[in-house]
């Protein structure tokens, strides 16, 4: 009986091949394909759809505020008449800034160019509201969305920690040219002030958000 010296390597005729690794199939990008253009009141189960997938520690008033008083500074992604992303920003004239709150895309379209596209919008939309900058915060798990703003060329400037929820978040800019064309920006609606405003919020996203959204909080 032959015993095999076990020190000695294999001839490399003996090794066994490499197997390939599984090549992940690429989707086809869907960038020309998408039209991004300002939200409507009848995009708000879709954005709220998304909303409670990505962002579930997201609350109904924050929701429900945003979308009754800055339903402008909302743009979505279509495809086919149907939503598939969105983004919210709101213009700091203060500074100068336009600040990302939500960007969002629907996991069956993820990765085919859809979140290039609503931050590439939004950059021209910077422009045409005078802001010469656009800041975002990035969860630091969100392993994606910090490989598309890195692409995009947005600078990394801080990590913190939310004050709400604990989590780890790293805050992104990039400077952008400003134009000279008179700025366009959206004014949210006329709101009420004190008691009526509040009541007035509170029984409008009441009457509609307590029975299509799936946002909770």
């Amino acid at each position: 009986m032959l015993l095999t010296d076990v020190t000695r390597p294999l001839p490399l005729s003996d090794h066994p091949a490499p197997v390939p690794p599984l090549a992940r199939p690429v989707a086809p990008s869907l960038e020309r394909q998408v039209v991004i253009e300002p939200a409507s009141v009848r995009d708000w189960t879709h954005i709220c759809q998304l909303v409670a997938h990505n962002f579930p520690l997201q609350t109904e008033q924050d929701m429900g505020y945003w979308l009754c008083h800055q339903l402008p500074y909302f743009q979505v992604a279509r495809l086919d008449g149907e939503v598939i992303g969105f983004m919210h920003a709101q213009p700091r004239p203060d500074t100068g800034t336009l600040w990302v709150n939500l960007v969002a895309v629907d996991e069956r379209y993820r990765h085919r160019g859809v979140g290039h596209r609503l931050v590439t919008h939004f950059e021209s939309v910077c422009r045409d509201w005078r802001c010469a900058r656009i800041e975002l915060q990035c969860l630091s798990t969100n392993a994606a969305g910090l490989m598309l703003y890195r692409r995009q060329g947005y600078a990394r400037l801080v990590e913190s920690i939310t004050q709400q929820h604990g989590l780890q978040v790293i805050v992104h800019r990039k400077s952008l040219p400003v134009t000279d064309a008179p700025a366009s920006c959206p004014r949210p609606p006329v709101q009420l002030d004190g008691r009526l405003q509040r009541i007035a919020y509170r029984l409008f996203y009441l009457a509609w958000f307590r029975r299509h959204s799936p946002v909770r909080g």
